[in-house]
């Protein structure tokens, strides 16, 4: 399990650079983002290098943030990878999802109800359920 930062952003200009100058000035590296937006609200989810200061300086800053628990999984960056992913979790229901893609893998992040079931499917499976060591850079 790792852990995730979401803000809650009102719809203005600049609230996104607030948050990043705020994780910039307290030397906290963004390894994966994902922004969902309605009409009046944003939700900017992040898997930061340090998710618990992350929280603190962001509340700090006058921020509405909190923590969330979710999922990271490597996967090969070939076609067919996610489609296999997902194909091992259609017993559970995925609430969301992104990528945290490299050159010769990506890592789903996924939003997962039952993450540590989940978890013990894709590890009996053999999928690399990433540890937050590995995640967190």
């Amino acid at each position: 399990m790792v852990k995730q930062v979401t803000i809650f952003l009102a719809n203005i200009e600049g609230r996104i650079e607030k948050v990043t100058e705020v994780l910039k000035a307290n030397r906290i590296n963004i390894s994966s983002l994902s922004l969902a937006e309605s009409v009046d609200f944003g939700l900017l989810r992040l898997i930061v290098s340090d998710p618990e200061a992350a929280i603190k300086c962001l509340k700090d800053a006058g921020l509405s943030a909190k923590l969330s628990s979710v999922t990271a999984v490597k996967i090969s960056n070939a076609p067919g990878s996610l489609h296999d992913l997902l194909t091992a979790l259609k017993e559970f229901n995925i609430e969301y999802m992104y990528v945290l893609s490299t050159s010769d893998s990506a890592s789903m992040i996924m939003k997962i109800r039952d993450y540590e079931a989940a978890e013990k499917v894709l590890t009996e499976k053999g999928f690399a359920v990433l540890k937050p060591e590995e995640v967190y850079l």
